[in-house]
């Protein structure tokens, strides 16, 4: 199969390997570094650099110089072994619009992306992991966050051939409650798991809002430019600078919104969106967003606010006006 095929990417750097990474893998007192989805074998290249020598590997891809196994389907235990690794990455519907038949995986299971099949597979294999994932790990519906004890979002990019924005996962097979779990950004500390899902708004559709509505009054631009100084905003529709001949249905980086609010009100409460979206940024160090493909200018990752926390901004800042 081929690389687009299986959804790889292929690691090229070591900047993921963070300080309380290489803690964790010491700390598991692992005597062999283990990938299931070897690739290139880059991760298991720098094993020394986590300090471990022996090393096993195994991939799909008969033109890769590794034992060949299906690692979606099942991952051979080893003692003593901790699974470093950069598993596949491709979504169901990006699957079905390539048309890549990954049925016989997809078919096995909830998940509609293969990166979670495949933690799913190893957390049945092994008890530690290290994992470079999609940073959109963090809300996913991952049944087995329980088991994690760590998560590193990483800005920088360690691969060459996408702009992917990535975290590492660290497991340990110990089940704790989510107030256990550490995040890093790079090497930073930001809280545990707890704490970051307590920021997060869900909308209770107490309130009639329509998205992509060409009559909305209200503008909204969704994703971070590269540039540091236009980030994510709402505002008055002509104060944004876009096309709204532009808007359609499928519009998620920028759109219209029609929500009844008194005209007398409407600059307080454009204020009010803006301050509860600054909030949120801040408190889970944007952690909550979606991460959006390339970094800006000063290397921090660019957001994308999705319209489901878009409409729960909007609820709140209306019942606080």
């Amino acid at each position: 199969m081929k690389k687009v095929q299986y959804g790889q990417y292929f690691t090229k750097s070591s900047v993921w390997l963070r300080p309380q990474i290489i803690d964790f893998i010491k700390q598991s007192n692992c005597k062999i570094a283990y990938d299931p989805f070897a690739g290139d074998g880059d991760l298991l290249k720098v094993s020394k650099l986590y300090g471990i020598n022996k090393t096993i590997g195994k991939d799909i891809d008969e033109s890769l110089d590794w034992q060949i196994n299906d690692s979606l389907i099942s991952i051979p235990s080893y003692q003593e072994a901790i699974i470093i690794t950069n598993p596949p990455y491709l979504a169901k519907n990006s699957a079905t619009r390539k048309k890549i038949d990954l049925s016989k995986y997809f078919n096995r299971s909830k998940y509609d992306d293969l990166y979670l099949i495949a933690l799913e597979t190893m957390i049945k294999a092994q008890k530690y992991i290290v994992a470079i994932i999609p940073e959109s790990f963090i809300n996913s519906n991952f049944k087995q966050k329980q088991f994690l004890n760590s998560i590193t979002i990483l800005e920088q990019n360690p691969f060459n051939d996408t702009e992917q924005p990535v975290c590492i996962v660290c497991f340990d097979g110990v089940l704790k409650d989510f107030s256990d779990i550490k995040i890093y950004k790079n090497d930073i500390y930001m809280g545990t798991l707890d704490q970051l899902e307590n920021i997060r708004l869900n909308p209770d559709k107490s309130t009639q809002i329509k998205f992509n509505d060409p009559n909305g009054w209200l503008g909204l631009r969704a994703i971070d430019s590269s540039n540091d100084n236009n980030k994510i905003e709402f505002n008055f529709k002509d104060k944004i600078k876009y096309d709204w001949n532009r808007l359609n249905h499928t519009s998620r980086h920028f759109t219209l919104i029609s929500i009844e609010v008194s005209d007398h009100l409407k600059t307080k409460f454009i204020n009010k969106c803006n301050e509860i979206l600054c909030q949120i940024r801040t408190k889970s160090a944007d952690a909550i967003l979606t991460a959006f493909m390339g970094n800006t200018k000063t290397g921090i990752r660019r957001r994308r606010l999705d319209f489901k926390l878009a409409r729960a901004i909007i609820e709140t800042a209306l019942k606080e006006l």
